[in-house]
């Protein structure tokens, strides 16, 4: 952990850090898991996912000779699972707060389709994230911080990417952004404190002790 800086935009990840989706996710890929003849709990894909997904896979010991077909499995055994996710408690204290200190706000996700722009709308959230302020893409997460820093027009030390993966803590690093971990599943925290990230939080409200 570093010492206090300007921080004048924060981007989020959504799934686990916004909205209460991983245990659904992690259903999904549990059966994906399973199609290619490894098992493992839901608690094993909390504790242990990262992207990019392929070597999630790859390191449970699958041989993808397909990324086509893992990529179609894997998102078709999310969906089966997923169904309308709530904000965690502590996103809209947050949020209204450090809109009031004056930092601009972002979304970073690997999501590709309309659902979180949906939810946005859903959430009442469009005041934090503005459409032009949500990146879901293919793209890798350092564009998408990299794509964020020239919107906001904020160079990378006065930004700060929230995430619940040890990929969301590198991606920050490899732009020279600032990095807050947040693991919402007590399974998942060892391995985000073993990546020594700028912040590790307890809950989105920590962020007012160092934003704005």
């Amino acid at each position: 952990m570093q010492n206090q800086s300007i921080i004048k935009a924060i981007v989020f990840d959504w799934d686990g850090v916004i909205v209460d989706s991983m245990p659904m996710i992690a259903r999904g890929i549990q059966e994906t898991a399973k199609s290619y003849g490894v098992h493992l709990s839901v608690d094993d894909v909390l504790a242990t996912y990262m992207q990019p997904r392929h070597t999630f896979y790859e390191n449970l010991g699958i041989k993808i000779e397909d990324f086509d077909e893992l990529n179609a499995r894997h998102a078709t055994n999310i969906l089966k699972h997923f169904s309308e996710p709530k904000l965690f408690g502590d996103v809209l204290p947050a949020l209204a707060q450090l809109n009031t200190k004056g930092v601009r706000m972002g979304v970073a996700s690997n999501d590709t389709g309309p659902r979180i722009p949906r939810e946005v709308k859903m959430f009442g959230l469009e005041t934090f994230f503005p459409e032009d302020n949500i990146i879901s893409s293919r793209k890798r997460k350092p564009e998408k911080l990299a794509d964020m820093m020239a919107r906001f027009g904020v160079k990378s030390a006065e930004l700060l990417f929230v995430g619940d993966l040890p990929s969301d803590v590198t991606a920050a690093r490899k732009v020279g952004a600032l990095s807050a971990a947040i693991s919402r599943h007590e399974s998942g925290k060892a391995r985000l404190k073993a990546l020594n990230p700028d912040y590790l939080l307890d809950s989105l409200t920590d962020l007012l002790k160092i934003a704005g």
